[in-house]
């Protein structure tokens, strides 16, 4: 596996995964292509800008990698600037300190910092939507109740800590939370912010089961939710499935993405 930051193996799938992204967002890390810039003093609080040259009026699409909150990288996820840029989409990905030495609350900062950060360059009115996949969406939907967005993209997200691995949990949390309280499916806010869920059809059901309940809690909240089930893809290649070649997705994620415009 390519490694940033000394981070030590994961699953051999994962890996696989990991490796793959890696090599398809090489051509964004180049400084050329993209900007890169740091929000805070740590390592990992890095964060891309795509394209490098801005335009303020185009929608923001903060993307929140993945990886267990304990894995992962900004440069994971450049590649998806090859689907969003069709769109003009200025692609942000943020890096996040990582956990165990890092909890919850901290890795929430971090996103919210790096909005701020954003924000500061670009403006107060640009329009924002957290995408996240993965640890990374639940990440984006906490964040997104500390700061104004526009909009949400949520992908095979970890809704129910309760039943999810009791490691990881131990991992970002301490005794001033517990498992259920930092589970969206729990989560009293009453969200109103526009939501697009996706899962996939050949995932582990513990993502699959976890995002069908969270959809029925949120689908009525705001008339432009939406969901989408990508067929025949697992749980770490749902990014790439995010394709113009495939027109049921497109069709989905461009009539979301106009109504929040």
């Amino acid at each position: 596996m390519i490694r940033f930051d000394d981070q030590p193996p994961m699953s051999p799938a994962a890996d696989e995964w990991a490796n793959s992204a890696l090599e398809k967002s090489e051509k964004y890390i180049d400084k050329k292509i993209s900007k890169l810039s740091y929000y805070g003093e740590n390592k990992h609080q890095r964060i891309y800008e795509l394209p490098k040259n801005i335009s303020k009026q185009n929608i923001f699409i903060f993307y929140i990698h993945g990886g267990a909150w304990e894995f992962g990288y900004p440069e994971w996820v450049l590649f998806t600037y090859d689907y969003f840029k069709n769109y003009n989409i200025n692609l942000i990905a943020p890096g996040y300190r990582l956990s165990p030495k890092f909890k919850f609350v901290d890795q929430i900062k971090d996103i919210t910092d790096s909005i701020n950060f954003i924000k500061k360059k670009y403006g107060e009115e640009i329009k924002i939507v957290i995408s996240g996949h993965s640890a990374g969406a639940h990440l984006a939907y906490y964040a997104s109740k500390e700061i104004k967005v526009n909009g949400l993209m949520l992908s095979s997200g970890v809704y129910d800590l309760t039943t999810y691995t009791k490691k990881y949990v131990e991992q970002i949390t301490d005794s001033a939370f517990t498992a259920k309280s930092i589970s969206p499916i729990f989560d009293s806010y009453n969200t109103n912010t526009p939501i697009l869920l996706t899962y996939s059809s050949a995932e582990e059901k513990v993502y699959i089961t976890q995002s069908e309940n969270f959809y029925n809690k949120i689908k009525n909240k705001n008339i432009k939710n939406k969901n989408f089930i990508f067929n025949n893809t697992d749980h770490y290649h749902e990014l790439n499935a995010m394709n113009k070649n495939n027109l049921d997705w497109d069709n989905i994620f461009c009539e979301w993405l106009n109504s929040l415009i």
